[in-house]
C-alpha cells in the first residue's frame, strides 16, 4: 500500500467472510409473478429495521387484487397467513433447487384457500403456519396462485417476492435472476460521509469525535462539498450513506455492492448477493447505530466489529480503520453499483498530520449513574441496587461501557424508573432483566403490571413483562429506560355494520373495530350459536372481519365476540342478527 499507511503493514489482515465465486444463474426459468411492467419500491439487501430486506418489493400501481403468478412449476411447500411480517404468504418449492416467497397477498386462490380455512377451524385461529406435503397443492409456471395486497407490516399495496435456495433457505438476490426484466439505467446517489476517529490520540479537522461531510453530485461522480481536503492523524474508520435510483420510480432503494479505495488499493468491498436469516439482525453492527437512533438515516462503517458475523464481506483490510501518522496526501475513492452494474464514484482526498491542538468532545454518561465494563463474549450478571440484568454471550457487538441508573417515577409507575444501558448500543440477543416495584400491589392489580419502555418524545412502548413476588421480570433486545405501569383498561369493540336484532341478508360480512390502550390487542375468539368462527384480522385498520359462512343459519344466529389485551382485559360484543 504505497501511501496509506506510514505504521507499514507487515501483515494484511484480509478477510474473506463469504463464498463470492462466480455464480451462474438460471436464466428464463423463473417469470416474472405479475403481468404488469416491474417498478420496484425496494431491492433485495435494502438497509431496514434489525434486518436486510430478503426480496424486492414490486410496485402493484397502488391497487390490491391484482393477479399473482408462480414464476416456475413446483409445489406449495409452505402457506403462512400472520399479523405481521409478510402476511398472507406462500412459499413454492421448485425442481431446480430454489424456493420462490410471494409475501403481503390479499387472498389465496380457492384451492390454497379451501386447503388454509381447512385448518383455521380446525386450529381455531386465524393466523396458521402450515407445511402441505409435496404432492397436495401443485403448480404450474404462469398459475394464478393468490391476489396482490397489503398484509402484515406492509406499508401499502405491493408484491413482496424471494428467490431462495431451498437447501439452506438462504434468500437470493432476485435481480441476479436476469429473466425478472427491470428497467434500470440510474446510478446509485452517494449522500453523507463520516469519518470516524479511532481512539483519543485520532481526529478528523482537529476534531476528536464523528466528523460528517456533505456530498455534491457532478453527474456520476460526486464529491466533496467545496471539493475540500479532510485533515486526519492516527486511525480512523469510515461511514457512507448511499441509495439506488431506478426508472420511473422515485424510491430510494438499497445498492448492491460498496468498495473503498484508498491509494489504488481495495480496502473494503461488501456484496449483497446473498444473505442469512440467521445472521440477519447483524445489520445493526454494520450500519452506525447511533446515528440512525438520531437521525433515521443509515450510513455502512467499514469498522468491523468483534462480535459481526455477516458474510457480505468479500474484502475487509485492518478490520475497516485504517492509520494516517505521515503528512502526505492520500487519495481515496468509493464506488457504488447496483445490480444491474450502474455504478457511481465518490473521490476525495485525505491529508496526514500532525495536530498542534486535538479538540475533545466529552461523552458524559448521566450523572449518579453505574459504570460496567461488559466483555462481549462473556455472560455478565449484573445487580445494582434493585436492578438485575443478564447479558448474554455475545449479545453486545463489541466489549464496552454500559451505564445503569435509577430516578424516581411518577404518578403513573409502580416502580422506578430503571436505565439499562442507553438506546444507542444495538443488542444481538435478548437480555434478562428484573424490576422491584416501589410500593405494596393489591393481588387483583398484578395481573394488570406491565413494564413499559420510555422513548425519548415521552411515550411509553409495552415491553412485556411477568409479575413475581414484588418484581417484574423481562427479557429485551433494546437498552434504555423502563418503568413498570399498568393497565386496567378493556379494548374497545366497535360494530360497523351490525345491531341487535339486524337483518343481514343483503350482507356479506360483519365488521368491527378493535382499539386498546396502552398495551395492544393479544388475541380474541367470536362463536356463531356457540360454535368458533374465523375472524379476519387487520391490525393496520383495527379492522376485525366475519365472512358469511357455511356456520352462518336461516332466521336467528347469536355471535359473541371476545377481545383481551396484554394485561388480560376482556371486551365482550355480542347480539342477535337475522338472516
Amino acid at each position: 500500500m504505497k501511501k496509506l499507511l506510514s505504521v507499514v503493514l507487515l501483515f494484511s489482515v484480509f478477510c474473506t467472510f463469504g463464498t463470492f465465486a462466480q455464480r451462474t444463474y438460471p436464466v428464463d426459468y423463473f417469470r416474472p409473478p405479475l403481468d404488469i411492467p416491474m417498478y420496484l419500491s425496494g431491492t433485495f439487501g435494502e438497509l431496514r429495521s434489525n434486518h436486510f430486506h430478503a426480496g424486492i418489493d414490486i410496485k402493484t400501481q397502488g391497487v390490491e387484487g391484482l393477479k399473482v403468478y408462480a414464476a416456475a412449476g413446483g409445489y406449495v411447500s409452505r402457506v403462512k397467513v400472520g399479523l405481521g411480517g409478510y402476511g398472507n404468504a406462500l412459499y413454492i418449492t421448485h425442481p431446480n433447487g430454489y424456493v420462490t416467497v410471494y409475501g403481503h397477498l390479499q387472498k389465496f386462490n380457492k384451492v390454497i384457500t379451501a386447503y388454509v380455512r381447512k385448518y383455521q377451524y380446525k386450529r381455531k385461529s386465524f393466523a396458521v403456519d402450515l407445511y402441505p406435503e409435496k404432492g397436495v397443492l401443485k403448480v404450474h409456471k404462469g398459475d394464478v396462485i393468490a391476489l396482490s395486497g397489503n398484509t402484515g407490516g406492509s406499508l401499502g399495496p405491493h408484491l413482496h417476492f424471494e428467490i431462495r435456495e431451498a437447501a439452506n433457505q438462504h434468500p437470493l438476490n432476485p435481480l441476479l435472476f436476469k429473466s425478472l426484466k427491470i428497467s434500470d439505467n440510474k446510478s446509485p446517489v452517494i449522500a453523507e460521509l463520516a469519518v470516524y476517529p479511532m481512539g483519543d490520540s485520532s481526529c478528523v479537522n482537529n476534531l476528536n469525535d464523528t466528523t460528517f461531510f456533505k456530498i455534491t453530485a457532478s453527474k456520476n461522480d460526486f464529491l466533496l462539498q467545496g471539493d475540500s481536503i479532510i485533515n486526519v492523524s492516527g486511525k480512523v474508520s469510515f461511514g457512507l450513506r448511499a441509495y439506488d435510483r431506478m426508472n420511473k420510480t422515485r424510491n430510494k432503494n438499497g445498492i448492491f455492492r460498496e468498495q473503498l479505495i484508498i491509494d489504488s488499493v481495495l480496502v473494503f468491498d461488501i456484496r449483497l448477493n446473498e444473505l442469512s436469516f440467521y445472521t440477519s439482525r447483524y445489520i445493526n453492527s454494520l450500519i452506525d447505530y447511533r446515528y440512525f437512533q438520531k437521525k433515521k438515516r443509515r450510513l455502512i462503517r467499514t469498522e468491523l466489529d468483534t462480535n459481526n458475523r455477516l458474510a457480505i464481506y468479500s474484502t475487509i483490510k485492518e478490520n475497516g480503520i485504517f492509520t494516517f501518522t505521515d503528512t502526505t496526501m492520500h487519495h481515496v475513492r468509493y464506488v457504488v453499483a447496483d445490480a444491474y452494474g450502474n455504478t457511481s464514484r465518490f473521490d476525495f482526498k485525505l491529508k496526514g498530520y500532525q495536530p498542534d491542538t486535538i479538540i475533545r468532545k466529552k461523552h458524559r454518561f448521566p450523572k449518579g449513574d453505574s459504570l460496567v465494563q461488559i466483555s462481549f463474549s462473556k455472560n455478565t450478571e449484573i445487580t445494582i441496587d434493585s436492578l438485575g440484568v443478564s447479558i448474554p454471550a455475545n449479545a453486545l457487538y463489541r466489549s464496552q461501557i454500559l451505564n445503569f441508573g435509577q430516578s424516581p417515577g411518577n404518578s403513573k409507575t409502580f416502580s422506578d424508573i430503571f436505565t439499562v444501558g442507553n438506546r444507542f448500543v444495538p443488542l444481538q440477543k435478548y437480555c434478562a432483566i428484573s424490576m422491584p416495584l416501589n410500593q405494596t400491589i393489591p393481588d387483583s392489580l398484578t395481573s394488570k403490571l406491565y413494564v413499559a419502555k420510555l422513548n425519548q418524545d415521552g411515550s411509553a412502548d409495552f415491553a412485556g413483562g411477568n409479575y413475581n413476588d414484588g418484581i417484574m421480570v423481562f427479557k429485551s433486545r433494546s437498552l434504555g429506560k423502563y418503568t413498570v405501569m399498568a393497565d386496567t383498561t378493556p379494548p374497545v369493540i366497535r360494530p360497523l355494520n351490525v345491531s341487535d336484532d339486524k337483518k343481514v341478508t343483503n350482507q356479506k360480512s360483519l365488521k368491527f373495530k378493535i382499539t386498546d390502550k396502552p398495551t395492544g390487542i393479544k388475541k380474541y375468539a367470536a362463536f356463531l350459536n356457540d360454535k368458533w368462527i374465523l375472524m379476519v384480522y387487520n391490525p393496520k385498520k383495527s379492522l376485525i372481519t366475519y365472512h358469511f359462512d357455511w356456520l352462518l343459519k336461516k332466521g336467528n344466529n347469536h355471535f359473541k365476540l371476545y377481545v383481551f389485551d396484554h394485561c388480560d382485559n376482556e371486551a365482550i360484543y355480542e347480539v342477535n342478527i337475522i338472516y
